[in-house]
């Protein structure tokens, strides 16, 4: 079976050879006449090529995800990919696509752009994954929102606390003691240095900008709409293409909200004078057959113990969790509050 990646090769192949002979043929205007952009890269890579589509519509901007394991080789992508003006692309690892990876990719490409991967933490501290990546041994541990976790539900794990003391972590004290309302400026400094080295582009006046509209982040690596929106934007005007003003709230579709969202939690969110809660989005919606399935804070933390009880605990591993347990005075200043927190009661929940 075809892969979306491979779908879109077919389809590229045949606009890029059929579809002229065919308006040809039948005196019918060809409806792009602008550049043909192709934009190849992960979850965020569909809302910049919308955005693109959006922003220049006499262009052909295609999509090439590299979510699942394409069938067709690098070589022949490449291949594809060379009858475009402009390839736009992010970083991935070898092994979804046979042949390598993007470091291959654009080996066989002529003058590729970069797409700035979108991360931020400050909303979301307590967001970490689990297990290894890539080649590393330990291969990523999925709970009850797929890659994301709980650094907190981990600890108390691993760490032989109930699911009823795990829940007690999620306290203001807790969060003032493990500096999670401290994040911002690291964060705001990752995003904006990463991408200047990766991308050679400047995102500090954008940055300012979403954060001005409040929680412009659904988990740590997934941005809202008008975030990708920005960085498409940028992109258009690196490689020379103009950009019109557009009211876009009222075309922007938020793709990633399908997928799982880690809440902004209430002391958190009252941090940075947003909105906050404990719930947390687990199942895609896809309308009509699902809305979705949500998780309270309890329901969550169990989900979480099921598929860790499941779990080599050798596959546990997170570098922040890691140093919590391999210090003493922090893994007694946890376990105190949250005794502290069961005693006052109640529990937060959502």
């Amino acid at each position: 079976m075809l892969k979306p990646i491979d779908k879109q090769t077919a389809r590229t192949w045949y606009q890029y050879l059929a579809e002229p002979f065919v308006a040809k043929m039948t005196g019918r205007a060809l409806r792009a006449t602008g550049p043909r952009i192709a934009v190849v890269g992960n979850c965020q890579s569909f809302s910049v090529a919308y955005s693109m589509q959006l922003l220049c519509p006499t262009a052909k901007v295609d999509h090439f995800p590299v979510i699942t394991l394409s069938r067709l080789p690098l070589k022949f992508l490449a291949r594809t990919l060379a009858t475009y003006d402009h390839v736009l692309m992010h970083e991935f690892s070898p092994g979804l696509i046979p042949g390598g990876g993007s470091v291959e990719l654009r080996g066989l490409l002529k003058n590729p752009i970069s797409i700035p991967m979108i991360t931020f933490a400050a909303f979301h501290p307590d967001c970490v994954y689990a297990g290894g990546t890539g080649d590393d041994e330990r291969a990523p541990v999925f709970g009850p929102l797929g890659p994301y976790h709980s650094a907190l539900a981990l600890f108390a794990f691993r760490n032989g606390l109930s699911p009823r003391e795990a829940n007690a972590l999620f306290n203001n004290n807790v969060f003032e003691a493990l500096r999670y309302f401290d994040f911002w400026n690291e964060a705001s400094a990752e995003l904006i240095d990463g991408v200047k080295q990766t991308c050679g582009l400047d995102l500090s006046a954008e940055l300012g900008g979403w954060a001005r509209r409040g929680v412009f982040m659904h988990t740590v690596n997934h941005p809202k709409p008008f975030v990708l929106f920005d960085v498409a934007k940028k992109l258009l005007k690196h490689i020379g293409i103009s950009v019109p003003d557009i009211d876009y709230e009222n075309y922007l579709i938020d793709d990633l909200i399908r997928y799982p969202v880690f809440p902004v939690y209430p002391p958190v969110g009252a941090h940075y004078g947003c909105p906050g809660s404990y719930t947390f989005k687990v199942t895609p919606a896809h309308a009509p057959r699902n809305v979705g399935d949500y998780l309270l804070l309890p329901q969550f933390l169990s989900g979480s113990y099921e598929k860790y009880r499941k779990c080599d605990s050798a596959r546990l591993g997170n570098h922040r969790v890691d140093s919590w347990l391999g210090d003493k005075a922090t893994t007694d200043m946890l376990v105190s509050l949250a005794r502290e927190n069961l005693r006052a009661g109640p529990l937060p929940v959502r």
